[in-house]
């Protein structure tokens, strides 16, 4: 019998090495903390399935995951699953704070044979925290009754590395001079741009225009924090000359 078990606990060991040397050779998931995130697998019908996640001291030291003094459910301070739901195909799950993550799935099959097969991602939790601000704070522009622009964000991490594309689109929550609510826009990868629909312009009058950054999230809901000071972009707006009358002698 104590074979048996021994058995059994190498070959889970094995396989766990295995499905960690597979996700190590994928480049880690990069997230941020409190973001929500959805991991799948193909749904075999009568099938069962076990999430797990394990924190890493960095990529290469697996016997952190292997030994880890939790069974990969008992890390509520590091990492959540959503609704408590992870035997399933598909979970959601909130990464809390900083570190490297192992997210491993175990799928059972539905006989009496114990035959199961796991597989691995590597996650990334920026502790770092993650700035959005405009480009340009002031920007100007002829009146032509256009009531709208756009402006140039920034969005990237404390360490100076700007947010990749898998962190995009982000939310952007603003407000325009007068405004008695925030208005929502969506910042793609593509362009960086906030567009803002709106602006007073008055042919006859220079007018200007402030838009303040009130909160922002990333795609998956992790926040952005903005910077004070570089949260007000400046729009102005100038006014047209008047021409007198032509004169000709």
């Amino acid at each position: 019998m104590f074979k048996g078990i021994l058995h059994r606990i190498l070959i889970v060991i094995v396989f766990t090495m295995m499905a960690l040397a597979s996700a190590k050779a994928q480049s880690p998931y990069v997230i941020l903390p409190g973001s929500t995130h959805k991991l799948t697998i193909t749904d075999h019908v009568g099938n069962t399935y076990e999430w797990k996640v394990y924190k890493v001291s960095n990529w290469t030291d697996q016997k952190d995951a292997l030994l880890a003094d939790n069974d990969g459910l008992g890390g509520d301070d590091d990492f959540l699953f959503v609704g408590g739901e992870f035997e399933k195909s598909e979970v959601d799950i909130i990464f809390l704070n900083e570190g490297k993550y192992y997210a491993i799935v175990e799928e059972f099959n539905a006989g009496t044979t114990f035959c199961s097969s796991r597989r691995a991602i590597p996650v990334e939790v920026f502790g770092t925290e993650a700035t959005i601000v405009f480009k340009d704070l002031t920007s100007d522009d002829c009146a032509d009754l256009d009531p709208q622009f756009a402006a140039e964000m920034i969005a990237m991490f404390n360490s100076g590395t700007v947010l990749p594309e898998s962190q995009y689109p982000i939310t952007v929550n603003y407000r325009l001079d007068g405004d008695t609510a925030d208005r929502t826009a969506t910042v793609s990868f593509a362009d960086k741009m906030l567009h803002v629909a709106g602006v007073i312009e008055d042919e006859n009058i220079d007018t200007i225009n402030t838009i303040t950054i009130k909160s922002a999230t990333n795609k998956y809901g992790g926040t952005l924090n903005v910077v004070t000071g570089k949260e007000i972009h400046t729009r102005t707006i100038n006014k047209k000359p008047k021409i007198s009358i032509i004169n000709l002698n």
